[in-house]
């Protein structure tokens, strides 16, 4: 293929991850209102460029719909519907110590039903938490890095770029088993980050009752079961018919449990989530196909400027900056297929490479606001409540000062 072509073929892709990333900044309501026909054509475009040059492009699109998309989809789906049957009521003293605890056990649960799911989850009892706190952006700031981003670092469960990974051959217990340390590692410090920040601010509020009894009380029970039933599904289930029955099956129980105690879903920002990575998914395959046939070739490239090392610190900081900017998702799969695409290979020949990308494209994404979807939901939550968060600009010195020097630690220790 000739440059022109490839050009061609990758220019959907670029011109959906852009809008992605600037229109919600740049025409908000114009972007709210458009999104889905502008998306819709977009998709067509590629769909005509694809089948016009090249040769396997039933198959591609086959494959890509087929074999990544409908699990991908049906796993975020499950994830969605079954956070909605839990409730979470805690009360206890607004402090620097609760406040850590709180956010380190928030940050397991982002790895067992998501980080879409675990954000929905604890923001309510986390903001009730704190009802009294003057200041509590800066407790918000590190719920998204540590609740939205970070915290799926330990499943394919937790977030999507790791689920994909998973679709394309990587062991479900490959993550927990090689990335726990980074996410101990990430966790721990900015916790204690937080609780030298929140110490500081916390001495110069009033009114803050240290002495109330903590209380804790869980709902749905049953949902919690169906999740754990979802998690062995996926963990066991090798066949991907028998896996999906399976947990739309516990989506159908899930939901009729839900109806029959007249608990209300909300359904348009699943939705909305499915058509935009629909969308991504069609532009996407050409370009994957194109790196697969020239994988050897790119990192090659990569090898040679990186002093004959595995490349794994060009990789994290390359896969670091598009998910920072744009959806983490695809920026996985593109530096995936980069690295040659090969699971096996990937999972122990080149194992700093896919720890790499694992890493940065989950962390990076809380970089800025339009790094995870989660980010955009908590900051409008929060806003919603009269809480004054920082600007785009004003979060991502929060996060250049916080997640940055973490990362070149991390990365580092990738390298060696």
């Amino acid at each position: 293929m000739n440059i022109f072509e490839i050009s061609l073929l990758s220019f959907p892709l670029a011109l959906v991850l852009i809008s992605l990333a600037f229109m919600p900044l740049i025409a908000p309501k114009f972007w709210h209102k458009r999104e889905s026909s502008i998306f819709s054509i977009i998709a067509t475009i590629s769909i005509i460029l694809t089948f016009s040059f090249l040769d396997d492009s039933r198959d591609i699109l086959r494959h890509t719909i087929i074999n990544d998309y409908i699990p991908f989809i049906i796993m975020l789906f499950t994830l969605y519907l079954l956070s909605h049957g839990i409730h979470i009521r805690i009360e206890s003293p607004a402090g620097t110590l609760p406040n850590a605890l709180f956010l380190g056990i928030a940050s397991v649960f982002s790895s067992i039903i998501g980080t879409t799911g675990a954000s929905m989850l604890f923001l309510g009892p986390f903001l009730k938490m704190n009802k009294c706190r003057e200041k509590k952006a800066h407790l918000l700031i590190f719920f998204i890095f540590l609740v939205c981003n970070i915290g799926g670092l330990l499943t394919p469960l937790g977030d999507p770029p790791l689920f994909l990974g998973y679709l394309h051959g990587i062991n479900f217990s490959w993550f927990f088993k090689n990335l726990f340390f980074y996410w101990a590692l990430y966790v721990f410090i900015c916790i204690s980050i937080m609780c030298f920040i929140d110490k500081i601010i916390i001495r110069k509020e009033k009114d803050i009752d240290h002495n109330k009894k903590v209380k804790l009380e869980v709902k749905g029970m049953f949902n919690i079961a169906l999740i754990i039933l979802a998690v062995f599904a996926l963990f066991y289930l090798s066949n991907n018919l028998i896996k999906n029955f399976v947990l739309l099956t516990i989506c159908t129980i899930s939901f009729f449990h839900l109806k029959r105690h007249e608990h209300k879903i909300d359904f348009s920002p699943f939705f909305e989530v499915a058509r935009t990575f629909l969308t991504i998914f069609i532009v996407i395959a050409p370009v994957l196909f194109i790196l697969e046939k020239n994988s050897y070739h790119i990192h090659k490239y990569i090898t040679n400027i990186s002093e004959n090392s595995d490349g794994s610190i060009i990789y994290f900081w390359l896969c670091s900056l598009a998910s920072s900017f744009l959806d983490n998702a695809p920026s996985y799969l593109l530096f995936f297929n980069m690295a040659g695409g090969n699971a096996q290979e990937l999972m122990f020949a080149s194992s700093g490479i896919l720890k790499a990308i694992s890493v940065s494209a989950v962390v990076m994404g809380a970089m800025t606001y339009i790094g995870n979807a989660p980010n955009m939901m908590v900051r409008s939550i929060a806003e919603k409540k009269g809480i004054k968060m920082p600007s785009f600009l004003g979060y991502m010195l929060w996060s250049c000062s916080i997640i940055i020097p973490i990362s070149f630690l991390i990365s580092l220790m990738l390298r060696s």
